[in-house]
């Protein structure tokens, strides 16, 4: 009995510190206010101040924020319908065709 006793007893020594050692090998690394302050300012999106101008209506030729969908084989011109509203500025639709 005395000797199950001495055994259990060790284990949970052993068991205790174990648990102590990784407890304490954790690397709790406190950062200054001002390092956080840096990792937030870094991690925002910065966008610049940029206004998006697109060319709304629909009836007339269109400009910026179109794309064109058919070829310009049919005359000098777009016509309208030929041109979408894709909200992009990176796409034009111009008049006449180039």
């Amino acid at each position: 009995m005395k000797k199950k006793l001495v055994a259990v007893i060790s284990l949970f020594v052993i068991i205790l510190i174990g648990g102590y050692t990784v407890y304490s090998s954790q690397n709790n690394v406190k950062l200054s206010d001002l390092v956080l302050a840096n990792v937030e300012a870094l991690a925002e999106y910065e966008s610049p101040d940029v206004e998006i101008t697109c060319n709304g209506k629909k009836n007339t030729p269109p400009g910026r924020c179109w794309h064109q969908y058919d070829d310009c084989d049919l005359g000098w011109f777009h016509h309208p319908e030929d041109c979408r509203f894709s909200g992009s500025m990176s796409d034009t639709c111009l008049t006449p065709c180039e």
